[in-house]
């Protein structure tokens, strides 16, 4: 009985070390889902902007190419400006830290903070952009 017991705690235990990726992030399913709904309503509007060469302004939800079913977890916004597509919302600071690993922490990605793409501070970001914003940004022209 004993060699059971054993092999149960065995089996448990490679089942936990040999959990998805995705599950290892510690990162609830909740932070997850908006990192994700994010990351497809960003490169739908990256896509958009890099095929249509848009004018300066808001780009619309309905000109994006999102998948059936999909909608928006929250208020994300994109908008070209000075060549670049700005995509942006409220998050919360773990769920940005979900999105930028999502990217693999890109620099592209990061929070709004005093004007500037935070982590590095380098990247200048328009006025329009609220601060502790979820942003990414990219050059279209």
């Amino acid at each position: 009985m004993k060699i059971f017991a054993v092999l149960a705690l065995l089996l448990g235990v490679l089942a936990v070390l040999s959990a998805p990726a995705g599950r290892r992030d510690g990162y609830s399913p909740e932070v997850r889902a908006i990192a994700l709904n994010y990351a497809i309503y960003r490169n739908a509007a990256f896509l958009y902007v890099h095929r249509n060469n848009p004018p300066d302004g808001t780009v619309s939800q309905t000109a994006l190419d999102l998948p059936d079913g999909w909608r928006a977890l929250r208020s994300w916004a994109a908008r070209v400006n000075g060549g670049r597509c700005y995509v942006y919302g409220s998050a919360s600071a773990e769920e940005i830290a979900a999105v930028r690993e999502l990217f693999r922490g890109s620099l592209a990605v990061g929070r709004a903070e005093n004007g500037r793409l935070t982590p590095d501070g380098l990247t200048p970001l328009p006025a329009f952009i609220p601060a502790d914003s979820l942003v990414s940004v990219v050059a279209v022209r």
